[in-house]
């Protein structure tokens, strides 16, 4: 009888996806996600699952000397080092386009609520000021102008709903242009990064994270945005510069601020944004994607992706060169 294969999860996921794990393989549980737990704890075993914890490097590869596939239990691959992993003959995967309209509909929500100014408005009913509903003017998404950056599943999709639900013209920055039929959902234009920033009256933000996007919202790109804008980082939090975000807000160069994702996670309790009282900021805890449906998609796919590698099977959704990584495994 063949040996089951080892699977090292980092985090619980949805049932339906630990059921797969726990059915065709022997499945672990990582006691901690630090550096020196998990090097003890890959030995021996074949594949990985992980999702927003623990940073899988090339020392943690080395101690898994088993290692053949890594799955990554959403769409950032960031903390995985991928050239370390292919070198190795490790497959690397991911699960784009599982939480796609989740994470579509958080943004959109943000939109609204920042429009409306849902946290203040919130905010004054809790204190009993029931008339505090007259002291600040809201407006409508319909017809206004909306700038992407990154226009790929996730923005893309974004566009073409805030098309098409709300007549909003689109604008996208993106390092290669999108089909006509693409552009054509949306009605979208690309343009430059400066033409999106200067133009757009919401901003939204859906960009890997890597070293030409670190940092791009910095002082430099908020000096450009109209004060009336919206700025939604629902990407990655690095991209933006937090502490420039705070700035803009205290000098009325922003008219609003919504973040699923932070600089550093957790967020330091000195954090420059939350538990300011007064601005138009929504922030969520890094949880556009904590939909049944999403959690569901995302835990399902990959437990089938990575079993579907331990049987030698194409991956479907691979970040790295599928043959290079088993070239680079024969060595």
């Amino acid at each position: 009888m063949a040996r089951r294969p080892v699977i090292l999860s980092l985090t619980k996921m949805h049932e339906a996806g630990m059921s797969l794990l726990r059915e065709n393989s022997e499945l672990r549980l990582a006691s901690a996600t630090d550096p020196a737990t998990l090097q003890r704890e890959v030995v021996g075993v074949d594949g990985l699952i992980i999702r927003t914890g623990g940073v899988v490097d090339a020392a943690l590869m080395d101690q898994g000397r088993d290692l053949k596939v890594v799955g990554r239990h959403g769409v950032g691959y960031d903390q995985i080092d991928i050239p370390a992993a292919t070198e190795r003959g490790i497959q690397v995967l991911y699960t784009p386009g599982a939480n796609t309209e989740s994470v579509v509909q958080h943004v959109i929500a943000m939109m609204i609520g920042l429009s409306k100014h849902f946290p203040q408005m919130s905010a004054a009913l809790a204190a009993g000021d029931f008339h505090f509903r007259t002291s600040l003017m809201g407006r409508e998404l319909t017809g206004r102008s909306l700038g992407i950056i990154g226009f790929g599943r996730i923005g893309r999709r974004v566009g073409a709903v805030a098309h098409q639900a709300f007549g909003m013209s689109v604008l996208y920055h993106d390092i290669v242009p999108a089909p006509p039929d693409v552009e054509a959902l949306a009605r979208a234009r690309r343009a430059s990064f400066e033409e999106v920033l200067e133009t757009s009256e919401y901003v939204t933000l859906h960009v890997p994270l890597d070293a030409s996007t670190r940092g791009m919202i910095d002082r430099a790109a908020l000096a450009r945005m109209r004060p009336d804008a919206i700025l939604i980082n629902a990407c990655r939090g690095p991209v933006v510069v937090e502490s420039a975000v705070a700035e803009a807000l205290d000098s009325h160069r922003l008219f609003g601020y919504g973040a699923d994702v932070f600089e550093e996670e957790p967020p330091p309790e000195d954090h420059p944004l939350i538990g300011r009282t007064g601005d138009n900021i929504i922030l969520t805890p890094h949880s556009a994607a904590q939909t049944e449906e999403g959690l569901k998609n995302m835990a399902t796919w990959i437990a089938e992706d990575v079993l579907g590698v331990l049987r030698g099977e194409a991956p479907r959704n691979p970040v790295n060169d599928p043959e290079l990584v088993r070239r680079n495994r024969k060595k």
